[in-house]
């Protein structure tokens, strides 16, 4: 196996910017142009019975995800375009169910969105993971490692378990205390990302201000402004 083929799998298995070492980030960053035709040149097999689908390779999306946050804006527009060649390609329905769910990466999985908001996979999926669980305690221990980290293998998008919980849960104000700080911001990020996007008018920003007051819990209040300005 050589050197790229085991770092493009690493980044594949990973697919998030806190779980790699900096030797991993920065190879992957070197051959980003590899990664991106990866995405776009992929042959897939076709799904007879579903349509014009086919099952999708998410450990490549994931590859370019690991290494997105550590992106330009110039080669995040490149990644952006990459998977859109092979989304627009696809029944809409079958992107926001076999493709988009399975994206690690908060501001990837973000940006996919404001660009084309009907690839956005919704939180309702991850909801088995907590549904019928009352203690944090026991979720933890289930989904979280010893580094705030979701257990990748119990989680197939990080992003979306992270913004369900503090959504839709109880657990929000729980799970932010032991979550990793700069997956936390970075989830913060892609929230405030999602919500201000299309705002352009001051009361439309201070609206959505005071929505993400009652969404996210007082302790990552003052993240929202600062996040805010450094949208890109």
């Amino acid at each position: 196996m050589t050197q790229i083929t085991k770092t493009i799998r690493t980044l594949g298995s990973l697919g998030l910017l806190e779980r790699l070492d900096e030797e991993t980030r920065d190879a992957g960053i070197s051959h980003f142009q590899l990664l991106i035709d990866l995405i776009k040149n992929r042959r897939h097999t076709r799904v007879q019975g579903i349509g014009d689908d086919f099952i999708p390779k998410v450990k490549v999306y994931n590859t370019v995800g690991a290494i997105y946050p550590s992106l330009s804006r110039e080669y995040k527009d490149k990644v952006i375009k990459a998977h859109l060649t092979v989304f627009d390609d696809l029944d809409y329905t079958r992107v926001n169910t076999n493709h988009t769910p399975y994206i690690r990466d908060p501001q990837l999985l973000a940006d996919i969105d404001i660009v084309s908001p009907i690839y956005w996979p919704g939180l309702l999926n991850e909801e088995k993971l907590w549904r019928e669980e009352t203690s944090f305690k026991r979720l933890q221990k289930k989904i979280i490692d010893k580094n705030g980290l979701f257990n990748k293998e119990e989680v197939r998008s990080d992003f979306l378990v992270a913004y369900g919980l503090i959504k839709l849960t109880k657990f929000g104000n729980e799970y932010v205390t032991v979550a990793n700080p700069q997956f936390l911001d970075r989830v913060i990020k892609g929230i405030v990302s999602l919500k201000f996007a299309r705002k352009t008018t001051d009361q439309e920003i201070d609206e959505g201000i005071n929505k993400l007051y009652e969404l996210l819990p007082k302790v990552v209040h003052k993240k929202i402004r600062p996040l805010m300005q450094e949208a890109d």
